[in-house]
């Protein structure tokens, strides 16, 4: 019995130190426990702000890139995080610029060149139809065939989230080439002329207000008025050349400008639903009076005034960013000019008939963000309607300062 006892009495404190020992390492579990929550809390908030952010980014049609979450940043090399990477979401930007406008850059610099070629064949019969299948009169086939050259600059300056300013400078080539046949009602007597002349065109100026700024609900809305002034060459009173036969008569100098003020107001609204990008504008136009020593087809003394009919013109389309640096659109543009209204000196004003126009055109574009502060646009365009060039082809290089 007295051994029995003994035994016991030092087994108690073994089995205590056992129990205590337990107590602690289940404390310790439960301290790393806590504290990884407390890390995955952390993360989880972080998580939360950048989300938030990224909805918030859509006001620019921008996207916030995602950043590590705390504890993983540590693990990355130093040589990793000092490298420079490219600006989350310049595509969208350079849509934007193209097809909108965007107030987050103080100057951006757009420099651009543009062609556009127009064939036009008139057929011209003076006469009577005998017996429903045989023409007697006069045939006269008319060819214009016109290529131009366009190459500006364009400078916008942002005085805030809502305001911004815009100069445009264009230089323009034309070349033309006439052809006419028919002479003396003759199918093999064929003359032609050729005329190239060039300058600057009609400067342009533009003050953009930004309406309403993007969100879930309402579309990035932006209101433009601008004003072109006449410094390009006017098509009035250009002396002409006559063929020895007299059947074709061409221009001595081309045209740069239309030698109108013209003022115009539209709006323009871009609607990010990622992926695409939704934009659309609809602008109208209207032309000033003006004065001319000659108004007359051919040059002589004929003062007297031009007004060129106001217009209406819309434009939708559809982008994609494909990635943070390369974008594709699609787009179709129709403008709708009414006659346009000339009268001589002491006379009333009278509608020119012919002088109203229809254009309609689709194109497709890509911008790819060359650098951090440079871009390329590519735009092409396909004419719909006889009005409409046969197709544009243009390139611009957008650098932001």
């Amino acid at each position: 019995m007295k051994q029995s006892a003994m035994v016991l009495i030092a087994l108690t404190p073994l089995s205590c130190w056992a129990a205590s020992a337990e107590e602690e390492a289940l404390q310790q579990q439960l301290d790393l426990l806590r504290q990884q929550l407390i890390q995955q809390n952390q993360a989880l908030h972080q998580l939360q702000a950048r989300l938030e952010a990224v909805k918030t980014s859509k006001t620019t049609g921008t996207a916030v890139a995602t950043g590590a979450v705390a504890g993983t940043a540590a693990s990355v090399p130093q040589n990793e995080a000092t490298r420079r990477t490219p600006e989350a979401g310049r595509s969208t930007e350079d849509l934007m610029i193209e097809q909108h406008n965007v107030f987050d850059r103080a100057w951006v610099l757009d420099f651009g060149l543009s062609y556009q070629h127009y064939n036009r064949k008139d057929l011209a019969l003076r006469g009577f139809l005998a017996l429903d299948a045989i023409f007697l009169g006069e045939i006269n086939l008319d060819r214009v065939r016109s290529d131009q050259w366009v190459a500006d600059l364009v400078t916008r300056y942002t005085l805030n989230d809502r305001w911004q300013l815009e100069l445009a400078v264009p230089y323009m080539l034309r070349s033309t080439n006439y052809q006419t046949t028919g002479k003396e009602n003759s199918s093999r007597d064929f003359e032609e002329q050729s005329v190239t002349d060039g300058g600057l065109g009609d400067l342009s100026m533009a003050v953009y207000y930004r309406v309403l700024a993007e969100d879930e609900d309402w579309p990035d809305l932006v209101w433009n008025i601008r004003a072109k002034a006449p410094t390009g060459k006017d098509p009035y009173g250009i002396e002409v050349d006559t063929s020895e036969s007299g059947n074709l008569i061409t221009p001595k100098e081309l045209a740069t400008g239309n030698g109108l003020w013209q003022l115009s107001t539209g709006f323009s609204l871009v609607k990010t639903l990622d992926p695409a990008i939704l934009f659309a504008n609809l602008n109208y136009g209207h032309s000033l009076k003006g004065d001319f020593d000659d108004i007359s087809y051919q040059p002589g003394n004929q003062p007297g005034s031009i007004q060129i009919g106001d217009w209406y013109e819309y434009g939708l389309g559809v982008a994609f960013a494909l990635n943070e640096r390369f974008s594709l659109s699609f787009n179709i543009n129709q403008r709708i000019t009414l006659e346009s209204e000339q009268g001589a000196e002491g006379f009333p004003m009278e509608k020119v008939t012919g002088s109203d126009a229809n254009a309609a055109s689709f194109g497709m574009g890509a911008t790819w963000a060359m650098t951090d502060k440079l871009s390329m646009a590519v735009n092409w365009s396909a004419g719909l309607t006889t009005d409409a060039p046969d197709y544009n082809i243009g390139i611009r290089f957008p650098y932001r300062f």
